[in-house]
């Protein structure tokens, strides 16, 4: 496996660092929960490159090798900026893979684009013990009909959160529970395996739809190509 250096400048000018594992135009971008950093994903990286897609990581502002300092604000840019940057790599589909706070900051992250026609969309979603919601309301992270798998915990002291973003979501969706506390990475470390077939299964199925974010750029590049011939 070619794991090679990648980094990235969010919208305001922070220097994010992280990793890629050059595979098709299906691209996976990870976003890890605070505290954790991109490490946190190599229990399932492997398995998901097998799959001959595009593994795409960055550590958070203040994280792993990220410049900035984490404040707990602005964290949407980095998600975002990671869409951004497959898009520009030739991503035909792009499914986000976020754990814990870093799910919460992937469905801001969306929001965003969503209300701003010039960013980048995803195309689905695989949201790991997504939380703590920390007095967000809910109805403002319902992913705008993006397909979404939710996977947690049972015993997850966050499982609510989980289950009410599960809920309040709208599209299509999924929910997978394990008997087990553990949260983020450490539910990707211990479930790692069963983490794997569950994203494989949901991924397999939207990768061959065609998800917003593709439509988005291609209505994109179709204005630009409108403009060109004009």
């Amino acid at each position: 496996m070619d794991v090679q250096a990648l980094k990235a400048t969010t919208a305001d000018g922070i220097a994010l660092r992280g990793e890629i594992v050059r595979g098709n135009t299906t691209f996976v971008v990870c976003i890890h929960d605070v505290g954790e950093d991109i490490d946190a994903w190599k229990p399932i990286r492997g398995e998901l490159a097998k799959q001959g897609w595009t593994i795409l990581a960055l550590d958070l502002r203040g994280h792993g090798g990220s410049d900035g300092e984490w404040t707990g604000e602005r964290g949407e840019l980095d998600a975002g900026v990671a869409v951004t940057v497959a898009r520009r790599l030739g991503a035909q589909h792009v499914a986000v893979v976020a754990s814990g706070k870093g799910a919460i900051l992937a469905l801001q992250a969306l929001e965003r684009a969503l209300e701003d026609e010039s960013l980048e969309l995803p195309d689905s979603l695989v949201l790991i013990s997504p939380g703590p919601l920390n007095g967000l309301n809910p109805m403002t992270l319902r992913g705008g009909g993006l397909p979404k798998l939710f996977v947690f915990g049972a015993e997850d002291p966050y499982a609510r959160d989980a289950r009410v973003l599960a809920k309040t979501s709208i599209g299509w969706k999924v929910q997978t529970t394990y008997g087990t506390d553990a949260r983020a990475g450490a539910l990707i470390e211990i479930r790692a395996r069963l983490i794997v077939d569950k994203a494989v299964t949901f991924l397999r199925e939207q990768e061959t739809l065609r998800g917003p974010g593709l439509e988005r750029m291609k209505r994109r590049l179709g204005t630009r190509a409108s403009r060109a011939d004009g």
